[in-house]
Formats: C-alpha cells, structure tokens, sequence
C-alpha cells in the first residue's frame, strides 16, 4: 500500500519540479528536477532489484529443498529421501508383527529415445499419465514415491510376493499417451520384491529400488495404439 501511495506522490512532486524549470528556468530550478527525477529512477531501481533478488532466493531455497527434502519435484510426492524414513518406520514395525511388505518398481521404458522422437512435451505427458495411474490403483495403506526421472516404487504393507500380483496386475504393461494426432503407446516396466525383514537395513531396500533394473511385461496391443 505504501508504495501504491508514493507512486502518487513522486508524480506530483517530479510534476511540480518539472514545471517550476520549465516556467522559471534557472539553473536551480534545473538541478531540483533533475535530481527529483535521478532519484525516483535510484528508488525504483531498488524496489526492482529487491524484488528481483527476493524471487531468485525463493527459487534456489525451493530447489534445495525439493532436492534435499522429502518431496519431489514431480506432482508433489514424496521422494527418495522420504521412501527412505518411510522405511525406517514401516521396517520395525513389520518386524514386531512378523509381516513382511512388498515393493514394486516402475519405470518408463526408454523415455530418452521417444523424447527424442516426440519432443519433451510427449515426454511429461507420458510423466503425468503415468502418475495418475499409479495414484488411481495405489491404496491410502500402501505407500507410492518417486524415485527420479521416470522411476516409481510402491510399498505394499503386510503384504506377501503372491499378493503383490494383485496389484501388478492393475498396473498396466504400457499406457497409452497422445501426441496430438494418435495415441502412442509406452511401456511400463516393473520388478517386484518381498522383504521379509530379517537381517535387513532401509538403506539395502532402498538401495535395492534404486539399482534393481524393472522388465518388461508381456501386454496384448491396444486397438488404434501404435508404439511410441
């Protein structure tokens, strides 16, 4: 509010000042406008570059702590780092009920090559697609994260090998994205693991989602899909 008021206030002032020199022109007269005016662009120049600084210490803060924090830059989920407390405090207490858990990775499959071929833009719509999916099928019990780049991992709770099929199972083998013009398919792969908590560290099973190398999954064409 403050400075909506000075805006206001500098006018009529650098107004007066102007019209003082150019009425009765004297080198006094002169000076007083010139230096009103100096000193208008100085205190504007200021306010711009504070705000300028006051933006671009937001967005490295952000940055740090998406990428030291617990969320990820993509739809908000929660990242490795928070996979990793999330395990620290599911492991013990699997441990004390004697239930073991199930994780699930999923990777989109060869995302490098179709950006190539379909453009970044395909690219995140593929991204999008696909979390979307995994947020529709993923039960509030179970626990789904981000990994980075086009890796997912889902952690079934009390859940056994057998039973982490069921969800597979929804989890389709490819997703089908548009480019504009038709719809591509892109395949999703998946490798799943059960832990049944003995002589295990979060740190292992995290390693584990983060080296395991996902499969591809045997799924019949869709109609009118071509592969992307």
């Amino acid at each position: 509010m403050l400075r909506i008021v000075s805006f206001p206030l500098w006018g009529v002032i650098i107004a007066y000042a102007v019209f003082t020199a150019v009425t009765n022109p004297s080198m006094v007269s002169l000076i007083t406008a010139a230096a009103f005016v100096l000193l208008f662009g100085v205190v504007n120049a200021q306010l711009l570059l504070s705000r300028w600084l006051d933006q671009r210490r937001f967005k490295m803060m952000s940055s740090k702590l998406t990428g030291t924090g617990y969320i990820s830059e993509l739809h908000n989920l929660p990242n490795r780092n928070y996979l990793l407390s999330e395990l620290r405090r599911e492991m013990p207490r699997a441990r004390s009920e004697e239930a073991p858990f199930t994780l699930i990775i999923f990777e989109l499959d060869e995302m490098d090559g179709i950006e190539a071929r379909r453009g970044k833009g395909f690219r995140e719509r593929t991204l999008n697609s696909a979390v979307e999916l995994l947020k529709r099928v993923t039960r509030s019990s179970d626990f789904l994260s981000h990994l980075g780049g086009e890796r997912f991992c889902v952690v079934l709770t009390e859940c056994t090998y057998e039973q982490g099929f069921l969800y597979l199972k929804r989890v389709p083998g490819t997703i089908a994205v548009s480019d504009g013009r038709r719809m591509l398919e892109v395949r999703i792969t998946a490798r799943m693991m059960q832990y049944d908590m003995e002589s295990m560290y979060a740190t292992d099973v995290l390693h584990d989602a983060e080296e395991s190398s996902p499969l591809r999954r045997k799924e019949a064409p869709r109609a009118n899909t071509v592969a992307a």
